[in-house]
């Protein structure tokens, strides 16, 4: 017998479950999966037979695949056909459950007598039904790769149904099945055109938004022309809710197009260039959302022979960019930086520059919100030279870091650290930062507690000394907030290996000491300097050479503080905290394991007998076995 492995997570059934099942306690325990899942399915309770679906995959694995197939499915089937129909609920779960017996339990043909009832789902009104049943269709249709011929005919029946909703789910089974029948010139294609020429709207809005997936997987050039006039047709149907599905096409097409830049000259850029000019804001905007991947699935990116056609679809999404309506406009900054990569420093030059100020200045929130977050994304990559990005980028910067949303500050503070080897030069940028250290929102100051090794590292050990320490780094790592003070510790590490550990052990430790020392009513701030110090000790463990004692001595000081300070706190917490750290330590110093062995090991050793804290016992245990 086959074993599955499966996660079921259910609701306890309920008292008011219980009671819609006529049988007794006795008669329960001794009823069979399928035959307890078939009382409950026909009880006259909603909710038992709600709970019964639920649970069908697990029926399935509890029967095997032999019952399964000779009583479950077709007790299922029976279900599905019933008239009045079943309740929505429950046609929902059916569909769900049904696809986690495929490929599991049901591998290849075992999975057909699933087609009829998902075919019947597949015809229901309810939106939900159908849109399950698809996803269950497209699920199996994999196994049926040796006889096609049944889904074939599954579609067929579908698209010629008389209610609208059969054809909508035949929309969104054609581009699977045909993957699957691996036919490109088959009369799947012809079903599809039917569809798009459909007198419903409804039909032809499935049509559109399958129709993308569908032509990505046809190879042959002739059978990609014959689809352009249905596109076409969709493109200037009079239903915007249609169009818009349309506009989008290449970006589901994926590569469909790339292969065929000809294709996409005289084919999908015409159809961009309206999209991007539509009457509707609605079609528009879905292009907006997706343009990026529309130009790069174009196939005519970075090849200097389509130069005229790449500005042409620069301009359309300039268009979007300067659109009237706030939602457009949102959606294509959000793609700004994949165009800045897609069309190179010229494009950039001629067509996004001019733009920028404009966008930057926004009077919608999320548009400079998302602007903020391109112009960073726009600085990685190497596409724009960094002369570039400190003449367009830079003032902008000082901009949105003094924007009065902190969402805005924060695209600009978390991506900051992408462009840290330009910090140097941006002193507005570093003034800006340095404002916001004391900044209410303490996501903001988390924000610049990131920043500061970064600005360590770009503008030099005396700046750092001079303008950062006390009111930037000895600020934050006292902060009130958690986050902002781990935001300081997690930068010690970069901090030590900037300055050296020299610098740090005369400037800051003294400065570190002095807090724990004045931190006797709070633990938490003693916690915070021992993290600070483990983290500078994990930074300094392999630094230590003959060459460079001063590293080792740094380390050695350290440890002996966790040692000494650490491990004799009163409060547990603080106790656990440098016990944890020393695991973390001794894991990352591989040259001090003479130190190890004389001085720490010890001296954990001679506190286990004292120790009452469980949990400060548990990493006693991990130091030692570390050691």
């Amino acid at each position: 017998m086959r074993k599955f492995k499966m996660s079921i997570s259910s609701p306890t059934p309920s008292l008011t479950l219980a009671r819609s099942l006529p049988q007794g306690v006795d008669d329960l325990m001794e009823m069979g999966p399928f035959d307890l899942f078939r009382s409950q399915s026909e009880s006259g309770s909603t909710e038992a037979k709600v709970d019964a679906m639920k649970r069908l995959s697990v029926v399935a694995f509890a029967m095997g695949e032999e019952q399964t197939l000779s009583a479950l499915l077709p007790y299922l089937a029976t279900l599905a056909m019933k008239q009045p129909q079943q309740e929505d609920e429950l046609l929902i779960h059916m569909a769900m459950e049904l696809t986690k017996i495929v490929p599991n339990l049901l591998k290849g043909s075992q999975a057909l007598p699933l087609l009829p009832i998902l075919e019947r789902l597949a015809a229901v009104e309810e939106t939900v039904v159908r849109e399950e049943a698809v996803n269950a269709i497209n699920h199996i249709a994999p196994q049926m790769e040796e006889d096609p011929a049944v889904l074939v005919a599954i579609v067929k029946r579908l698209v010629g149904a008389d209610w609208f909703t059969a054809k909508v789910s035949a929309a969104g089974i054609l581009p699977t099945i045909y993957q699957v029948s691996g036919e490109e010139d088959s009369e799947l294609v012809h079903l599809m055109k039917e569809l798009a020429q459909d007198e419903t709207p409804m039909v032809r809005r499935g049509a559109a938004a399958n129709l993308g997936k569908f032509m990505s997987h046809m190879k042959t050039l002739s059978i990609l022309e014959g689809m352009v006039p249905v596109l076409q047709q969709l493109c200037r149907d009079e239903q915007d809710s249609v169009r818009l599905l349309a506009v989008a096409t290449a970006a589901q097409a994926g590569e469909a197009f790339g292969g065929h830049s000809d294709f996409s000259i005289q084919v999908m850029i015409p159809i961009v260039r309206a999209g991007s000019t539509d009457l509707s804001w609605r079609v528009r905007s879905n292009l907006a959302k997706c343009f990026s991947e529309v130009a790069q699935n174009l196939g005519i990116g970075g090849n200097s022979d389509h130069t005229k056609e790449m500005a042409l679809v620069m301009a359309c999404f300039v268009a979007l960019l300067q659109d009237v309506e706030a939602e457009v406009r949102a959606a294509a900054v959000g793609h700004l930086a994949r165009m800045v990569h897609w069309g190179g420093p010229d494009l950039f030059d001629s067509h996004l520059q001019p733009l920028l100020p404009g966008l930057a200045d926004d009077i919608v929130m999320e548009v400079r919100s998302k602007c903020a977050l391109a112009l960073m994304d726009s600085s990685e990559g190497g596409t724009l030279e960094d002369a570039t990005i400190l003449q367009a980028f830079g003032p902008l910067l000082e901009n949105f870091l003094q924007d009065e949303f902190s969402e805005v500050q924060l695209h600009v503070l978390s991506n900051l650290p992408k462009i840290s080897r330009l910090l140097e030069k941006m002193n507005g940028v570093v003034s800006s930062i340095l404002n916001m250290a004391k900044a209410s929102n303490w996501r903001v100051r988390e924000g610049v507690a990131k920043l500061l090794p970064h600005l360590a590292d770009a503008r030099g050990l005396d700046f750092f000394s001079q303008v950062l320490v006390e009111p930037a780094w000895i600020s934050l790592l006292t902060d009130i907030v958690a986050s902002v003070r781990h935001a300081v510790i997690a930068g010690v590490g970069q901090l030590v290996t900037v300055t050296g550990p020299t610098w740090f052990a005369s400037e800051m430790v003294p400065r570190h000491v002095a807090i724990f020392e004045q931190a006797h009513t709070s633990y938490l701030m003693r916690v915070t300097i021992l993290q600070t110090y483990v983290e500078c000790a994990k930074a300094l463990g392999d630094m230590g050479d003959e060459s460079d004692p001063s590293a080792t001595e740094v380390w050695q000081d350290m440890v002996n503080f966790i040692l000494e300070k650490g491990m004799t706190d009163k409060v547990p917490n603080v106790r656990m905290v440098a016990l944890k750290g020393l695991v973390d330590i001794v894991s990352k110093s591989s040259l001090h394991e003479s130190f190890i062995q004389a001085k720490i090991k010890p001296a954990v050793e001679s506190n286990v007998e004292q120790e009452s804290d469980l949990d400060c016992r548990h990493y006693q245990d991990l130091a030692l076995a570390e050691m």
